[in-house]
């Protein structure tokens, strides 16, 4: 028995993972690929189905698994595979042997959810404008943004003290943007975090990208 284990996006960088090609490889050895989509499901891919759907994939050899506390909002996560694979995870998995179900107000909140990512486009227009706003707007001469087109934006910094210093400087002003440091991170690459959602405004954008500039030049 052979896993293939990757998350979709990364929480770190805010790349895609390459899925097409990451199957192939299950196909060559023949594993199952095991995709943890939290930060893709509700955000990628056709009516926010993710990143599975992003590609255009599908596979009997993939267990794609998500949260349900990001994008839906809610609480949980799911398991969704093979009708022989669901099968097994009830009857085996130890984890859930002794799990119990849903309370049925958060059930009928999360079916509300899944709802309005399936039917509803416009807040992963405005979360998507938002992203591309920052992008095009961003100007740094010293740190870089990282090559992202998910809400995960990050900036890297490199040094952990300039990290701090910089997380600190947009927290003065109203914005968390929180500083990411070794070991979460390699050595020399301290960021900032700056993850997008769809309640942030074309103002918030705008103030982000005068903070980062700001900070730039004062953590010099």
């Amino acid at each position: 028995r052979r896993l293939i284990v990757t998350d979709a996006v990364f929480s770190m960088d805010g790349d895609i993972a390459p899925l097409p090609e990451i199957l192939a490889l299950a196909e060559k050895y023949d594993a199952l690929l095991v995709v943890d989509d939290a930060h893709g499901f509700g955000v990628q891919g056709d009516a926010g189905r993710g990143t599975l759907s992003h590609f255009a994939l599908q596979s009997p050899r993939v267990v794609y698994m998500a949260t349900l506390g990001k994008a839906a909002g809610v609480h949980g996560a799911f398991v969704a595979g093979s009708a022989h694979l669901i099968e097994l995870i009830l009857q085996k998995a130890r984890s859930y042997t002794f799990a119990t179900a849903s309370p049925p107000m958060l059930a009928q909140t999360l079916l509300t959810s899944i709802n309005l990512i399936e039917n509803e486009s416009v807040r992963r227009d405005h979360l998507n404008a938002s992203i591309g706003v920052f992008r095009d707007s961003l100007k740094l001469t010293r740190w870089r943004l990282a090559a992202s087109s998910t809400p995960i934006q990050p900036v890297l910094i490199g040094s952990n003290e300039e990290a701090l210093a910089a997380a600190d400087a947009l927290y003065q002003r109203g914005i968390w943007a929180p500083a990411i440091r070794p070991p979460t991170v390699a050595p020399g690459r301290s960021r900032l975090r700056v993850s997008f959602s769809a309640t942030h405004t074309p103002d918030d954008v705008v103030e982000l990208v005068h903070a980062l500039h700001d900070a730039e030049r004062q953590c010099a």
